[in-house]
């Protein structure tokens, strides 16, 4: 291979993500760290950002799911992907979000798990991708409900 080529291929591989997390995939465990994973719990991951027409009309639902959610099994969590930290906390405290929020500026987080669109999410159980959802869904709070019974865990 020619060295121009070579070293052409490494920079586009350096400045690509390795990997996109899958249904199967374990967590790094940076990306554990930085989400606060609860073991014992499955993990309803929500990747949100203020640009995201859809992600406001599911924010209400996804507080509805965790006002009805009375297990304790559940773990409830979003993923700020705005880059300007203000205006990302501002988004958020208009739609009074009450789950706990990694504002990811840095782009990290939804880098390793690259959604192909907003609003997205994942259920994650034992440090593993369990499951997934990407893009607007109608009942949010009742999709993540029969998602979990789907996904074994009793609520």
């Amino acid at each position: 291979m020619k060295p121009g080529l070579m070293m052409a291929l490494s920079a586009l591989m350096a400045t690509s993500p390795a990997f996109a997390y899958e249904i199967g995939d374990s967590i790094s465990p940076e990306v554990a760290e930085k989400l606060n994973l609860q073991p014992g719990k499955a993990a309803v991951v929500d990747f949100f950002a203020s640009w995201c027409a859809s992600c406001a009309k599911e924010i209400p639902e996804i507080h509805q799911f965790i006002e009805d959610d009375k297990s304790e099994k559940v773990q409830v969590l979003g993923v700020g992907v705005d880059e300007d930290l203000a205006e990302g906390k501002a988004w958020q405290k208009q739609l009074n979000i009450t789950f706990p929020v990694y504002d990811d500026t840095d782009q990290q987080v939804v880098e390793s798990f690259a959604p192909i669109g907003m609003p997205a999410l994942y259920y994650i159980i034992d440090n593993k991708v369990v499951g997934k959802r990407i893009g607007a869904v109608n009942h949010i709070d009742k999709q993540i409900r029969a998602d979990l019974k789907e996904l074994g865990v009793e609520q």
